[in-house]
């Protein structure tokens, strides 16, 4: 039986990719509903991401489709598999917006995150100290975060980075990053310091692009570039909201000023020991 539910990101690319294959055969709603036994509604409602598929009614869908080559079809399948996948973040439901929550189930996937940040550490490198901080900051906008729920969900996030097969965090940092002081010297020190022990992770590369290095392709913002086994997609954030970006050549383009900051910056054995001369000087 099939589910209603939110749209994930990979309920809808997997919406998108089945209404693109229903088109390139020529076949309207009302057509292709016949031809699967369905309703319009139902197929209308499966193509925007709003219901989930299990796997023989999608092998079913993809033989009237008459689409044999197996990859196209594993890709398909793969996704219908995890466009509802439940994890320790949907406790969270309610409390977390929707797109977070869809974010969170993306980077437990991931087996790539590149990380471009101008003014902060990026939330799965924080300590608990300087991410109370960060998430208290929204309080000047008029709104009163739930600081110990959102504390918790960062570090809970951060476990992934020691699991048997976590992802590889490639993070490049501004150098304004390692000079700020949130929190206080105390709650700075020991952000520092955890840089230093995150950096010395196999699956973690930490750069510092230094004031030195001038003007750069990175100043337009900073964003994450998250790849799973079935998708790609950038997150790029401002003041009140985020919004991904699946489109391949806007990625490629992220992909592009990352390459560029990373060729730039520090190396990662330099930058460490850039850090930790800021921590002995303070």
């Amino acid at each position: 039986m099939e589910n209603a539910q939110r749209p994930t990101m990979r309920s809808r690319k997997l919406g998108q990719r089945l209404r693109a294959i229903r088109e390139d055969r020529g076949l309207t709603l009302q057509k292709a509903a016949r031809l699967l036994n369905r309703t319009p509604s139902s197929l209308s409602k499966l193509e925007t991401g709003k219901r989930g598929i299990r796997r023989p009614a999608l092998e079913h869908m993809l033989d009237r489709y008459e689409i044999s080559d197996p990859g196209e079809r594993q890709a398909l399948y793969d996704l219908a598999r995890d466009s509802g996948k439940k994890g320790w973040w949907l406790r969270y439901e309610g409390k977390l917006a929707p797109s977070m929550l869809d974010y969170i189930s993306l980077e437990s996937d991931a087996a790539s995150i590149k990380s471009h940040q101008l003014h902060l550490v990026p939330g799965l490198m924080q300590t608990e100290e300087y991410a109370r901080e960060v998430i208290g900051s929204a309080k000047v906008l008029g709104v009163e975060p739930d600081i110990d729920g959102l504390v918790e969900v960062r570090m809970r996030r951060q476990q992934l980075l020691f699991e048997e097969d976590a992802p590889h965090l490639w993070v490049v940092v501004y150098e304004t990053v390692v000079h700020q002081q949130f929190g206080g010297r105390q709650v700075a020190r020991g952000q520092l310091r955890r840089l230093i022990e995150l950096a010395e992770l196999p699956n973690v590369t930490f750069q510092i692009l230094p004031f030195s290095a001038g003007t750069h392709p990175g100043l337009n913002g900073s964003f994450t570039t998250l790849e799973t086994n079935d998708l790609s997609v950038v997150l790029v954030e401002n003041l009140t909201t985020g919004w991904y970006l699946e489109d391949p050549d806007e990625i490629s383009q992220y992909d592009m000023v990352f390459d560029h900051q990373r060729a730039r910056a520090l190396s990662p054995s330099a930058s460490r020991s850039f850090v930790e001369r800021i921590v002995s000087e303070t």
